[in-house]
């Protein structure tokens, strides 16, 4: 049997150290969706990263000139570098089929990814949408994902469940299936990944109690910004939270 050791560390071996983990937090803050303010809705993301690097991808695109805004919030299996670049290929393979309708921008990404999940033995849940701005239309796909809460003005919160296997998962042939809801004036959609539930105390209940909070909030990026920080400085999963809300 061999027994594998660690190399002493050299000097200085701290500051690469330091200066890694300040340009990979760098890069990953830059990866991250802007609020996007518009006239009848608000889109907010907030993210932090349990080591280093995220295995949680998000991107709001907003297409002013066709009306729609595409919204994706995914979280590839495990932590750490490995899921990172996976998640930033599957983010970029999105990117490319973003005019697609997201049924058909799912299955092109996942096409393009296949090989590499399938070399990693890994996976990824995903939340895929395209919001039409002019009636609050939200075409959309979950693969594996089923974290998503639909808050309304009655005060109810409908959880949507996934239809779909995750990416990687899904056999090969068979199309993903986009579904429909309509997101109300007044009323809110938040996409969480499952970071959330390795908060303290956290249960499916802080979902839709978060939705709750965010229909109402003041500021949706300074709150969902205040519940991620209020967790504490280390976490033990990605977390990322999405919300879409539709201005009274």
């Amino acid at each position: 049997m061999t027994t594998a050791t660690r190399a002493p560390r050299e000097d200085g071996d701290d500051e690469l150290d330091s200066a890694d983990s300040y340009w990979i937090d760098a890069v990953q803050r830059a990866m991250r969706p802007a609020p996007a303010v518009l006239d009848e809705y608000t889109i907010a993301t907030t993210a932090r990263s349990a080591r280093g690097i995220s295995g949680d991808l998000s991107d709001v695109t907003v297409d002013s000139q066709r009306g729609y805004a595409t919204v994706t919030v995914g979280d590839v299996m495990g932590k750490g570098l490995a899921s990172g670049v996976l998640a930033a290929n599957l983010l970029g393979s999105l990117e490319v089929f973003r005019q697609e309708p997201p049924g058909e921008a799912v299955d092109a990404a996942e096409t393009a990814t296949r090989d590499h999940f399938e070399r990693a033995s890994a996976f990824a849940t995903l939340f895929h949408a395209r919001l039409r701005f002019r009636d609050g239309r939200i075409e959309f796909v979950d693969a594996g994902h089923g974290l998503t809460a639909h808050a309304h003005t009655t005060g109810a919160v409908e959880r949507i469940p996934s239809a779909d296997f995750p990416i990687g998962l899904q056999p090969a042939g068979i199309p993903r299936l986009p579904r429909i809801l309509h997101l109300a004036p007044g009323e809110l959609l938040l996409i969480v990944t499952d970071g959330l539930f390795e908060l303290p105390d956290a249960s499916m209940h802080t979902l839709t109690q978060l939705a709750i909070e965010l229909r109402t909030a003041t500021h949706l990026q300074l709150a969902l910004t205040a519940f991620l920080e209020a967790a504490g400085p280390d976490l033990d999963d990605d977390t990322t939270l999405t919300a879409i809300r539709r201005h009274p």
